[in-house]
């Protein structure tokens, strides 16, 4: 959860690094990672699938979380 105020983004919003499938590595935002009082819902665990869901109105990967690494839902 990045709670720093950059320009364009009202902070806090989460952000992930995530290992593509096919090798690269790239940071993404989470969908609805906060909720109506900005208070975090979505926890991303290690391990945890991501799919991707499009982008940002700011043209930023926009990823959600499937499951954990346990077979879990989201955190």
């Amino acid at each position: 959860m990045v709670r720093v105020a950059v320009p364009g983004r009202t902070p806090p919003y989460g952000l992930a690094y995530v290992d593509l499938d096919d090798g690269p590595r790239i940071l993404a935002h989470v969908a609805d990672s906060r909720s109506a009082d900005d208070d975090p819902i979505v926890r991303v665990a290690p391990g945890a699938r991501v799919q991707l869901a499009g982008a940002t109105e700011l043209g930023d990967v926009l990823v959600t979380v499937l499951v954990d690494a346990t077979g879990g839902g989201p955190r």
